[in-house]
């Protein structure tokens, strides 16, 4: 499957990411994790077989897409809204956008299973990498989280970083969140940094780095997940973060229909790990 680069205004923002030819079917939207873009999904692409429209988004705030006003946050369940304008906004190319098929590795995950718990009728199949909702918080918890958040949204942005080549760019990402193979993130890297004086910077909005206000607590996640009304599929890294988590694996009861497959690798598994099987799971799930 190839990929192009779309760039799309909604009612909210504008969003940028990656597509294929496609224009009949249902929509399969595609989310990356946090501070990674569109380009998350290319490794996937070489051997995805489907015949519907996918697009692959970098999310607010992330790749080329816009980011959100400097007096706004990034607050997790800010994110419905955004996805479903982007569904929303597919008709200007022909696209029934009823419904949606949704995508999400980590942070993207996260976003897709709250979509399907705030619009199910909106959502017709649901694919989760390494993504088993967001992290809670103890009743405890939740003041000092909230300080937090307020003393560093309080605070001017620190100094962004330069790196005086794509390689070193490079290099960081390798050790960063879900430390990644060099191939897989030189994509990541391409498209998540722009040239600026002695360098190359990130794209992404620092504001993303900001502790958020409040956390879910895990009744909340509960509630939300056995709103989920159609089929999910969870699919895991073997070396990812949901398998060195017990406490997510009681999260798989919260689903009325869910089914879990493991395939090799670690947190990027579809970026770096065992893509062909991963690719051949979604072909078989959504061609359905």
């Amino acid at each position: 499957m190839n990929l192009e680069p779309f760039d799309i205004q909604t009612s909210h923002l504008r969003i940028a990411g990656l597509k294929n030819a496609n224009t009949t079917g249902v929509p399969i939207i595609a989310l990356h994790g946090w501070l990674d873009n569109a380009a998350s999904f290319y490794p996937l692409s070489e051997h995805l077989h489907i015949n519907r429209p996918f697009f692959a988004i970098d999310l607010p705030g992330h790749g080329l897409s816009e980011h959100r006003s400097h007096a706004s946050s990034y607050h997790l369940l800010e994110n419905i809204v955004d996805v479903i304008a982007c569904i929303d906004s597919l008709d200007v190319y022909g696209i029934d956008t009823q419904k949606a098929t949704l995508v999400g590795h980590s942070l993207g995950g996260i976003i897709a299973s709250l979509v399907a718990a705030a619009s199910p009728e909106r959502v017709d199949q649901l694919i989760l990498l390494d993504s088993m909702g967001p992290l809670t918080d103890e009743t405890e918890n939740i003041l000092p989280q909230l300080r937090k958040a307020v003393l560093k949204a309080s605070q001017l942005n620190s100094t962004v970083t330069v790196f005086p080549s794509l390689e070193l760019a490079t290099r960081a990402r390798m050790a960063g969140i879900g430390k990644l193979a060099k191939d897989a993130a030189e994509l990541l890297v391409k498209r998540g940094t722009r040239k600026v004086d002695n360098g190359v910077s990130w794209c992404s909005d620092p504001k993303l780095l900001k502790p958020s206000f409040l956390r879910l607590s895990e009744a909340q996640v509960e509630v939300l997940f056995a709103g989920v009304e159609c089929p999910v599929k969870l699919l895991t890294g073997e070396q990812g973060y949901f398998s060195s988590y017990n406490a997510l694996k009681k999260r798989l009861g919260y689903f009325k229909v869910i089914e879990q497959f493991s395939v090799e690798g670690g947190h990027h598994f579809h970026m770096d790990g065992d893509v062909k099987k991963t690719a051949e799971l979604m072909n078989a799930y959504l061609s359905d």
